[in-house]
Formats: C-alpha cells, structure tokens, sequence
C-alpha cells in the first residue's frame, strides 16, 4: 500500500511538472514572436510612426500582420489566465489568502509595467495584464460556463468596436500618418502613456481578458496535458482554425496585391485582430500534439526562455534601447529584415543564458523578485547541489 500511495505521488508530481513545462514552452515560443513585432516600435520603424510600408519592408510587414502581430499577445494574455489559476489554486492549497497575494502580485506587475513606459518603452503591456487580473478575480469561483459566456461576450465587444472605427469612412482632412514622429523621450513617453496609452489599456481589456477567461478553462480542464481522448478534439481544432484562418486572409491577400510596394497595415487592422484569435488557437494546438508526441525534451530551450518570460521581456527591451542609444542609433532607418535578425539573435542568446542560469537558479532574477514582494520573504534562488531532480519547475512563471 505504501509503495502504491508513493507511486501515485509521484505520478501527480510529474503530471504538474508536464503540465507546467507545457505552458513554458508555448510561453516561450510567444515572448519571440512579440519581440520580433516589438522590435520596429521600439526603434522607430513600426506602425505607430510610418502609416506605408515601402519596398521589402511592404512584404515583411504583411507577413508580420498574417502570422505574427496581434498572435503572441494573445497567446500570452491565453496563458496569463491559465498561471492565475494555477496560482490562486496553488495559495488555496496552502491555506493562504489567494485573493490578498494576487492583488499584491498584481500591484507590483503594475508597478513594474509603468516603470517601464516611463523609463524605457511605450509599448508595455504588463500594466494591462495587471488590470486584468484584477477583473479575471471577479470569475476565478465561477462556472466554466460562466468563463466561455463571458469571454464570447468581451471578444465580441472588442471586435464589434474595432470593427466600428476600421470601417467607418475616413475622414479625408484627418491627418493619421503617424502616432509618433520619432523614439519618444521620457517626458514624451509619460505624456503618451497617460493620454493614449491608459485609455488604450482600458479598451484592451475587452481582448485580454476574454483570452484569460479562455486559460483559465483551458488549466481547469488539463489542456496542458491532454488525455488520449483530448487529443483528437485538439487534432479537430488544431485544423479547423488553420481552415479558418486561411479564409480570414483572403482580404488580407486582395490588400496586398493591389498594391504589393506600398503596404498599409491599417487598411487590414480588423483581420489582423481577427486572425490573430485563429492563429494563436492554431499555434497552441500544434505546440500541444507537438509535446504530447514527443515529450519536453526537444523544447528545454523553449521551456526555460518561458520560465524566465518576465525577465526575458524586460531584458529585451533594456539590450534594445542600449543597442539604439548607443551603438545603432539609425536602426529606426533600417529595413524590418535586419531588425527581424536582430531579434532572433537577442532571443538566441536569451535562451542560452536561460538555460545556463536555470542549471544554477530556481527562478529567473525578476521572477525571485516578483515572488519575494508577493509573499514578503525571500524564496532559495540558488538550486540545491542536488541538482535539478530536486526542484520542480517553478509556478511563478505562469503568472506572469
């Protein structure tokens, strides 16, 4: 009876760890995608300061709006939901107060989140995961019903809304080239943050949120380590949203080739976002048969890039603002090519510190900090010389 009850123990452990491997791995493949879509507003040759894109930069940024813009977000606030239930369920377990230690987790990811608008980049979106963490409290006792309702509800919104300003007729005085006519300043960033970037925040929520609700389903129902019978059903919409989504480019494509040299993304904002929805639901499909067939073994590299997300995030936006400022000023005059490879050798790199520093260290430095405010005590960086058999893959990244 013993050696039966230590078994069944183990296997629940290893069925967490899966489970949570899992949900770093697609993690990590999101953090490169959003960097490589980051990169140009960071610099100042994306969308929100050039209304055109020219020449091969024109093909390149329809390639981003087909595969990569509005995806990897999505994906992320999809497994914010499933780490915030991952979460609160784990404090439950331990007799503590989940509510009071997500509202301070919360806080502190705000606080980190507009830091970093004021002291780096506009483009932040962890203040917005903030608040949506506090809204994904107000559904983390209700039903799975209730979650898929209102997530329909808040995705059909934010679409209708969207759908509403992309198809109005234009007004042919506005002047709407550019949001920004070069790499803001600190005041600048500030001014920017409190008159478009918050509002902006608040509008978002509307998709954040309903993609959370969907991970907080996803994690309650084990979609993470999906039975032998899930697994057709994941076969069936791994497909299908590919199917889909191939019929949501079709507008995509006729924009394109009416006028291949001078692409406006703006002219296909609503598919971008529509398409965003079906591709990242085709990612996280694939990623999932992908694990189930072959294990976690292949994508150590992706797992330990998601296990450090925040810090990975951070991380990229401090090597890119120091590469600007100091050793590529004009990288903003660059073609979207060169930045594409400067990002994936960032993410590179990224994964082989990664790697380096999880054979040492229980938890990315950023994520021992965020735990450390969120309990009020320092946690063991320092793995065990036992080694890694010893410690189980880390919950805090989920959240984040």
């Amino acid at each position: 009876m013993h050696n039966k009850r230590g078994g069944d123990i183990l296997s629940v452990q290893i069925q967490k760890s899966q489970r949570i491997d899992t949900m770093d791995i697609i993690r990590g493949f999101a953090i490169i995608g959003i960097f490589i879509v980051n990169f140009p507003e960071m610099v100042g040759s994306g969308v929100l300061f050039y209304d055109t894109a020219f020449g091969s930069d024109a093909v390149l940024r329809w390639l981003y709006d087909l595969f990569i813009q509005t995806k990897f977000y999505t994906i992320f606030a999809f497994l914010f939901g499933a780490g915030f239930h991952l979460f609160m369920k784990s404090a439950e377990n331990r007799g503590l107060s989940a509510n009071k230690l997500m509202s301070r987790r919360l806080f502190l990811l705000f606080v980190v989140g507009v830091a970093h608008v004021v002291l780096f980049w506009i483009g932040d979106i962890l203040n917005t995961y903030a608040l949506a963490g506090l809204v994904l409290l107000l559904f983390y006792k209700r039903s799975s019903k209730t979650l898929i309702v209102w997530s329909l509800v808040m995705l059909s919104m934010f679409n209708g809304l969207l759908a509403l300003t992309a198809f109005m007729p234009a007004d042919q005085y506005a002047d709407v080239s550019v949001l920004l006519p070069h790499v803001p300043n600190m005041s600048e960033r500030i001014n920017f943050f409190l008159t478009f970037g918050l509002p902006n925040s608040i509008l978002m929520l509307l998709d954040i949120v309903s993609c959370a609700l969907i991970g907080i389903f996803a994690a309650r129902n084990g979609w993470f380590q999906p039975r032998v019978e899930q697994r057709k059903n994941i076969r069936i919409v791994q497909w299908s949203s590919l199917i889909l989504a191939a019929l949501l480019f079709i507008p995509m494509v006729q924009v394109f080739i009416a006028n291949p040299t001078a692409y406006q993304p703006s002219d296909v904002t609503f598919y971008t976002h529509v398409t965003g929805k079906v591709i990242a639901v085709f990612y996280v499909c694939t990623l999932l048969r992908l694990v189930a067939r072959y294990g976690v073994k292949p994508f150590q590299g992706l797992s330990a890039l998601g296990r450090m997300a925040f810090t990975n995030y951070l991380m990229q936006t401090i090597i890119t603002m120091g590469v600007l400022h100091f050793i590529w000023q004009n990288a903003g005059a660059a073609p979207l090519w060169m930045g594409a490879i400067f990002a994936v050798v960032v993410v590179s790199l990224q994964i082989l510190f990664s790697r380096w520093w999880l054979r040492r260290y229980n938890m990315g430095p950023l994520e021992w900090l965020w735990r450390a405010g969120t309990y009020g005590r320092f946690s063991p960086l320092r793995r065990a010389a036992l080694g890694k058999e010893t410690v189980q893959p880390s919950t805090e990244s989920s959240s984040s």
